[in-house]
Formats: structure tokens, C-alpha cells, sequence
């Protein structure tokens, strides 16, 4: 989750988490903080309070106080200079439209995850759920217990049977993190941390049993494999090419190709998002990336000028979409904080291209990636069996990290900082499929290193 760290930032989480419909603002050509007010339809309205500096902690501290007190009493808002009021809306008793809303716009706040917050908006479940009561936490344990077919078929016809979510699978993983998301976004009362915990031993129980039955989460490609099938592509559709090839390379997240900033250079370093504190568009911020192998840069001309047209021409067929904190479109000449709002679309293309069930059939690349998994033995036999899979975009993020703990010296603390995440997420997560031959290998080539 982003850190929010400025005293603004601070107190527009407080002002989202109580529901309250009011946020402060700093203006590029104003010293002074904006209050507006959220309306129905994304309107706004807005006042410029004078005296009151953006840069002053104890003026937003202030004013956070008075907006808070007219939220819980429901009165208008009196503003310091006695220009106009703000009419109040209250937080207490909130329906499901209401918590869609915040959840949305506290989530766009963080600049993270967005695809978690698809139960709350368009046709989600939780914008289906009836709007003349209040929301309770029956509707969120219901939600997270069973499959999103069956509990849409239950609003259509009451008696129709919900059917359990299976624990071992991404979207039970998925639905935990919406109860978290709304426990975060101020809604604890209907989303406890007794029920995440509940769910949370749920997921245990089962991971420890395919852990126990030898059961394969990944399909990991081999880097021979995955050469030979980007040389296929390249051939078949050179954009695509140069889009697989920069995820394999440098073990990117698929959405964090349009957000290169830096080209390779000379030494194969790239760089990923803009380094700054307030524009975040991808996952995890800034970063710069290395190449493994560093002979694919090459070899699929990632760089130079076929780099900078490639990247061009994804950013035209597939426009990514940036907002402000609020998820209003982006002002450079109103908007301090950028956010990117369709980072899991512009991920799901890539996902359609290798393996698509969404997506029509025509949509798919010709050439697959396949990698071997290993799955328990059979009844009666003693060997593990071993099945062909087809993969997925971040199948070669995984590979990249296997690679990297095979080939080279880094430690792994180093590769999590090139890929963007902690290194006990990349010990936990990124090395669990990692097996005896290149642990072997891995430990062989730090012993002659030292």
C-alpha cells in the first residue's frame, strides 16, 4: 500500500475513511488551500479559502477539524472567510451506493491495485445490492465466501443455491483483499478484522495440503523456451514481440511496459515510472530495471529508435488513463498527485494475448508458451507427474526472478529491488517454484564468486 505522507494527503484519507464528501486541495497557482465539496455526478464545487497556505500543517489541521465536526453533525460547513457555506453529508448508517463511492475514491487516493475495486463500481455485486438499506456485514461475508456466478444468480432468483468459493484459487485471494480494502477505506463495522482472519485460515488449511500433495502453482518457462518462442512472435507481430520480450527481459509487471520512462541506455539500465513522491503510475513507483539476459536487448532491438517507435505506437493502440487523487482526469496545470486508472486493462490486454478467455479466440497470439508442471504422483505411482501448460504474462516475471537467482551472483534482495517489490515477497512469492537443479546451480556460482 502507497505511504501517505504529506499533511494534505493525511488528511484527505482521514476525510474518505468517515465517508465525509469533502476534500482539500493545492493549487499550482494558488498559495492558498481549495475546500470543494463531491456532488452527485463527479460535480464539484469549490472555495479558495485566503490566509490559509497549502504549505501550513496547522491550517490544514484546522480545517480538517471543521470539515470532520460538520460531517458527524450534519450542519453546513461555515468556511473561515465567510465566503459561502458547503452543504454536510453524513456517514452514519451508509448504504452500499455510498460505500462504493469512498471505496473507489479512497483506493484511486492510494494509487494502487485498482482491479480490487471492481466489486464496488459498474456492475460489481456490491453495486447490485439493494440501495434503500444500510449495508451489513452478512452482505460482505457472503460475498467473500462464494463464487461470483452463484451469488449474482441468488440476486436474480432467491432461492437459487450459492456455491463455496474454492480457498486455493487467485480469486478467493482477490475477494480477501476486498474485505481488507473496505476495513482500510473506514468501513471496519461491516468488514472486521475477525472475518479476515477467519478467511485468512481458510486459505492456510488448503495451501498447506497442495503443499503436501507436491501441487505446482506456476508454469515456468525455461529461458531456452522462452527465446524461441519470442523469435516466433517477433516474426508473427514485431509489437507484441518487442512488448513480451521487454517483460521477459527485465521481469516487468505486464501494465509497467507503457510506463518505461527510460529507454535502455548503454548498459542495458532501463527505468520505470517517474521519480517522484506524488506520481505513481505504476505498481509500486519508481525503479530501474536490469536485463537477464542482457544479449536479448539486442537481439530484440528493446532500445534505440525501434524502442522509442514501439513504445509509441502501444501507447496509441492502447491509451493508458491518468487521473488525480479523486479519479477525475489528470490537469498538469491544476493536479499535483497522477495516478494511472487503468493499469489491470492495459495488464489484461497482454494476458488476452497469450491465454485468453475474456477475449475473442482471433485476439490470441498463434505461437503459445508452454512450461512444464509438475503435479503429486498418480494412485499407485511413486514419480511426480509432469503435464504441458500453457502461460500467462507473469510467468515470465517469474522466470526472470528464477533466472536471476540461477545465473548470477545477486543477492536477493537486489533482484527484489529491480523488480519492484520486498524481498520477503520475492522470497515468499517470486522463489517458491524454484527447483533442486537450480538451487544447485545457484549456491555452485556464489561459492566460485566468493
Amino acid at each position: 500500500m502507497a505511504t501517505i505522507q504529506s499533511p494534505m494527503h493525511r488528511c484527505n484519507a482521514v476525510l474518505r475513511a468517515l465517508g465525509a464528501r469533502y476534500r482539500l486541495r493545492e493549487h499550482r497557482r494558488s498559495p492558498w488551500i481549495t475546500v470543494y465539496q463531491l456532488g452527485a455526478g463527479g460535480r464539484t464545487r469549490e472555495h479558495t479559502i485566503k490566509g490559509y497556505a497549502a504549505a501550513d500543517p496547522q491550517a490544514i489541521e484546522s480545517l480538517q477539524d471543521l470539515l470532520i465536526e460538520a460531517t458527524r453533525s450534519g450542519k453546513p460547513v461555515v468556511l473561515p472567510d465567510s465566503q459561502a457555506d458547503l452543504e454536510a453529508t453524513t456517514a452514519s448508517n451508509p448504504s452500499w451506493p455510498e460505500i462504493c463511492a469512498a471505496v473507489v475514491a479512497f483506493q484511486r487516493g492510494q494509487g494502487v491495485n485498482m482491479n480490487l475495486v471492481g466489486p464496488f463500481k459498474g456492475k460489481g455485486y456490491f453495486c447490485l445490492l439493494p440501495t434503500d438499506r444500510p449495508a451489513t456485514e452478512e452482505d460482505v461475508r457472503r460475498f467473500a465466501l462464494h463464487t461470483s456466478e452463484s451469488l449474482k444468480a441468488r440476486l436474480d432468483e432467491p432461492t437459487a443455491l450459492l456455491m463455496p468459493m474454492a480457498t486455493h484459487r487467485q480469486g478467493f485471494r482477490q475477494k480477501r483483499e476486498v474485505v481488507s480494502l473496505l476495513r482500510r477505506s473506514g468501513y471496519g463495522a461491516i468488514a472486521p478484522e475477525a472475518l479476515s482472519d477467519e478467511l485468512k485460515g481458510m486459505v492456510n488449511r488448503k495451501k498447506l495440503a497442495l503443499v503436501a500433495a507436491g501441487e505446482s502453482r506456476r508454469r515456468i518457462p525455461s529461458t531456452a523456451a522462452i527465446q524461441e518462442w519470442l523469435d516466433q512472435v517477433m516474426e508473427e507481430d514485431p509489437l507484441w514481440g518487442w512488448v513480451f520480450a521487454m517483460v521477459a527481459t527485465y521481469g516487468l509487471r505486464p501494465h509497467e511496459v507503457w510506463h518505461i520512462a527510460e529507454l535502455p541506455d548503454g548498459q542495458g539500465m532501463m527505468s520505470i515510472g517517474v521519480a517522484a513522491r506524488h506520481i505513481k503510475v505504476t505498481k509500486t513507483g519508481f525503479r530501474v530495471a536490469l536485463p537477464l539476459p542482457a544479449a536479448w536487448v539486442e537481439r530484440y532491438q528493446l532500445s534505440g529508435a525501434n524502442g522509442e517507435h514501439r513504445l509509441e505506437q502501444l501507447r496509441a493502440r492502447y491509451q493508458p488513463k491518468f487521473v488525480n487523487e479523486d479519479g477525475l482526469p489528470f490537469d498538469p496545470d491544476r493536479d499535483l498527485v497522477k495516478r494511472c486508472d487503468n493499469n489491470e486493462r492495459l495488464g489484461a490486454v497482454c494476458c488476452h494475448k497469450l491465454r485468453s478467455s475474456d477475449a475473442k479466440a482471433e485476439f490470441e497470439l498463434k505461437n503459445k508458451l508452454y512450461a512444464w508442471v509438475e503435479t503429486a504422483p498418480a494412485q499407485g505411482k511413486r514419480k511426480a507427474q509432469k503435464r504441458k501448460e500453457r502461460c500467462v504474462p507473469y510467468d515470465l516475471r517469474h522466470a526472470y526472478a528464477i533466472r536471476a537467482r540461477e545465473t548470477t551472483a545477486w543477492n536477493y534482495a537486489d533482484v527484489a529491488a529491480v523488480m519492484g517489490h520486498s524481498p520477503e515477497v520475492h522470497r515468499r512469492t517470486y522463489l517458491s517454484e524454484i527447483s533442486g537443479e537450480q538451487t544447485k546451480a545457484s549456491v555452485a556460482r556464489r561459492m566460485l564468486v566468493g
